[in-house]
């Protein structure tokens, strides 16, 4: 893309968040064997500028504010959409899960598929419908 000295370039950085306008104040035309190359050296408008190549910048050019804040927004609501999705995702699985919530068997169930009781074990059914040998402290039984 070419640039005019003089244009504002607004960036929004990939590395880091946030939005810089910045001033083209010079062109480099180089001719070589191999054509010719042109590179803009650029001045932030921040507190200290500092002039930079914008080759060096890692990020989104823009030549209006008006298409940098458009792209500012389209940004911020994938952002927010995915966070709302996956609240939602979360709320599904926690509040309205396809199985049942259940809680678990107070008195133990044998399962006769299972491997025989162990000495001193009960059947336990847990909440997903597994069951489990467990040993009750005697107050328990």
């Amino acid at each position: 893309m070419t640039y005019e000295v003089g244009d504002v370039l607004w960036i929004i950085h990939k590395d880091r968040p946030g939005l810089v306008a910045y001033r083209v104040i010079e062109e480099i035309t180089k001719k070589t064997l191999e054509g010719e190359v042109v590179q803009y050296l650029v001045l932030p408008a921040t507190p200290k500028p500092k002039q930079v190549k914008l080759e060096s910048i890692n990020g989104r050019i823009f030549q209006s504010k008006e298409e940098a804040k458009e792209a500012l927004l389209e940004n911020a609501t994938k952002a927010i959409d995915t966070i709302v999705e996956k609240t939602q995702r979360l709320v599904d699985t926690m509040f309205f899960s396809k199985q049942p919530k259940t809680k678990p068997a107070l008195t133990p169930e044998v399962n006769p598929k299972e491997e025989t009781l162990k000495p001193g074990y009960q059947w336990v059914q847990m909440e997903d419908g597994s069951q489990v040998q467990v040993k009750l402290p005697e107050i328990m039984k």
